[in-house]
């Protein structure tokens, strides 16, 4: 229970006194979330497409259906890139890739990459396949995948899935979830 305190008159002439050479504060616009709004063209959702860089071809690794996919940015400790690898998290969401054509692929992956960062979910499982039925010099997607993914500020580290996940034909990714 809260006591109520009333001022006497002279209290209220004190600080009425004391007051009388300040100024209100302006007042401040009203900033608008936009982080919540679903709507593609928001402005959460510019400002990440925005800050996607364009992957200049070359700088991953060209990799085969049998490679292990890894990647980590300086900012992730040893322990928690050990546990990506591990595993050890609850059970992620995950995008499968299968069946999709590159551009595609890529489209699909920025947008669950954009909404799972705005959801806060730390980890989440992409199944890119291994590529066996590609073309002979390699796996399309895979390659995409590995080399789009190092390119993307909300991704912190990756690397190839646990086999009861999808082995070398999926990534745990690891998202940058302020």
């Amino acid at each position: 229970m809260t006591k109520k305190t009333t001022l006497s008159d002279e209290d209220k002439r004190a600080f009425a006194e004391a007051m009388a050479a300040s100024k209100p504060l302006a007042k401040k616009k009203k900033i608008r979330e936009t982080t919540q709004s679903e709507d593609p063209q928001s402005l959460a959702y510019r400002r990440y497409q925005a800050s996607r860089t364009a992957p200049s071809a070359g700088t991953a690794p060209l990799v085969n259906a049998d490679s292990t996919l890894l990647f980590c940015k300086a900012t992730v400790s040893d322990k928690k890139m050990q546990q990506l690898q591990q595993g050890v998290f609850p059970k992620p969401p995950l995008l499968d890739l299968h069946g999709l054509t590159e551009s595609a692929a890529i489209a699909r992956l920025n947008d669950f990459i954009y909404q799972s960062q705005k959801r806060k979910i730390p980890v989440v499982l992409i199944i890119h396949g291994k590529g066996n039925r590609s073309s002979p010099n390699a796996p399309i997607l895979k390659n995409a995948v590995n080399e789009h993914l190092r390119h993307l500020d909300a991704v912190l580290a990756f690397c190839s899935a646990r086999s009861e996940d999808g082995g070398n034909g999926a990534v745990y990714v690891l998202l940058n979830v302020l």
